[in-house]
């Protein structure tokens, strides 16, 4: 029997000493306050609850440093006066009731420094004819100073200066200007867009420099600090690219260039096209001979003005898809990987359908000679039109002849006289 009883007073205990789940007060009371801001608008609830009420009446009232926006009224089904700062309000639930109901939404904005509260007062919550609760309570707010904090910093680099252009340049140098007020900067480079800098670490500097860098896209981030805490990131791209091939001034420009018709050349009079040109010539050995040629010709895809060079410098290219004839400047320059020689001396050259598709090269006499010679001499008359240029030779050659009789005419009637 002793035995049980010291069971049951155990259980007791124990049962005793389990949490109590508490009921809320019932009442109208204003939630929403907190620390805010000069120039910071925030809004403050005011809500009935804790009970059954059908019917409620109070009084708002706000001080405070700040000005009320707004007061927007709540869900009642009728109101006799709507809630206001500084009024009554008074309302109802019509045929129902409830346990919780927004009386009041308010948005208040901060206008100077200091502290003030949102408060009801007045409060009776019915029930019918029932007093349900007359508690009404306060929520209170602290109105602080803006921070102030630092601007996002404006980056230059003098080893790569435009974010969206690439450099081959593998060395970064950055700066910055610091602002008044600031104190330290937290930065880091990486190759993410958006990282934020840890505040862990930090350095007064306003210049940094990062050398062998790998190809491809870095980001600088950087954030300013002062009294009031760090400022946003500043994110700054740079672009690392391949280096572009160099000319070695050492080598020998290309030389012993010749134009001329290759093996299976086709001469298309109506299409104005030559197919089978072949260029050759001497470069660096085992470098690539890249040709160019002005005005460019249309090139079909997979193909190539490029031929290499053999062990003696020899290269060939047999151009073996129609270009349009008519003047071309060409140059030659050789290349093996990221090496370049100098660029040969232009030649300017002329592919003519005349004589099965001819090729003259045109040197600086022939660029120095008179026009008047050039039309007897030249291509327009002689070569491209060689009826017109005999037509033009025998009219010229016959008003010579009759000018030589009419003369021996005038001799002979004077001679008469």
């Amino acid at each position: 029997m002793k035995k049980l009883m010291t069971i049951i007073l155990g259980l007791v205990l124990a049962v005793s000493m389990l949490p109590i789940k508490s009921q809320a007060a019932a009442g109208i009371f204003p939630s929403g306050g907190g620390s805010k801001t000069v120039g910071q608008t925030f809004k403050v609830n005011v809500v009935a609850s804790g009970g059954t009420f059908n019917a409620f009446q109070g009084t708002i009232s706000v001080s405070g440093p700040v000005s009320v926006t707004s007061v927007i009224a709540g869900g009642a089904d009728t109101w006799i006066n709507k809630p206001s700062n500084g009024g009554t309000f008074s309302g109802a639930l019509l045929g129902r009731t409830a346990s919780s109901l927004t009386i009041a939404t308010l948005s208040i904005r901060g206008t100077s420094t200091g502290s003030g509260s949102v408060s009801v007062s007045g409060v009776t919550l019915l029930n019918g004819s029932t007093t349900v609760s007359n508690s009404g309570g306060s929520a209170s707010f602290s109105i602080q100073r803006a921070l102030d904090l630092p601007n996002a910093i404006s980056i230059t680099s003098a080893s790569h200066p435009n974010p969206e252009e690439s450099y081959e340049e593998t060395t970064i140098n950055l700066s910055w200007v610091k602002e008044k007020g600031v104190d330290k900067f937290s930065y880091l480079l990486d190759q993410s867009d958006s990282t934020k800098p840890s505040t862990k670490t930090s350095s007064k500097e306003v210049s940094v420099s990062y050398t062998d860098q790998t190809i491809g896209t870095h980001y600088f981030h950087i954030r300013a600090h002062n009294s009031d805490g760090w400022g946003a990131t500043t994110h700054f791209k740079i672009n690392i690219k391949e280096p572009d091939a160099k000319v070695d001034e050492t080598l020998d420009a290309p030389s012993n260039i010749e134009i001329k018709k290759g093996l299976g050349f086709i001469n298309d009079i109506q299409t104005g096209m030559v197919t089978g040109l072949t260029i050759n010539g001497k470069t660096e050995p085992g470098f690539d001979a890249n040709i160019i040629l002005s005005p460019p010709p249309e090139i079909p895809e997979g193909k190539l003005l490029t031929s290499k060079a053999d062990l003696d410098g020899n290269f060939s290219l047999n151009i073996d898809f129609p270009i349009r004839s008519g003047f071309y400047t060409l140059t030659v320059q050789g290349q093996l990987e990221k090496v370049l020689t100098p660029i040969s001396e232009s030649i300017t050259f002329e592919i003519s359908h005349v004589k099965g598709g001819e090729i003259n090269i045109i040197t600086k006499d022939d660029a120095d000679e008179p026009k008047g010679l050039a039309i007897v001499k030249g291509s327009f008359l002689q070569e491209e039109y060689p009826l017109m240029y005999y037509l033009v030779f025998s009219l010229v050659l016959a008003i010579i002849i009759l000018a030589i009789v009419e003369t021996i005419k005038i001799i002979k009637r004077k001679r008469q006289i």
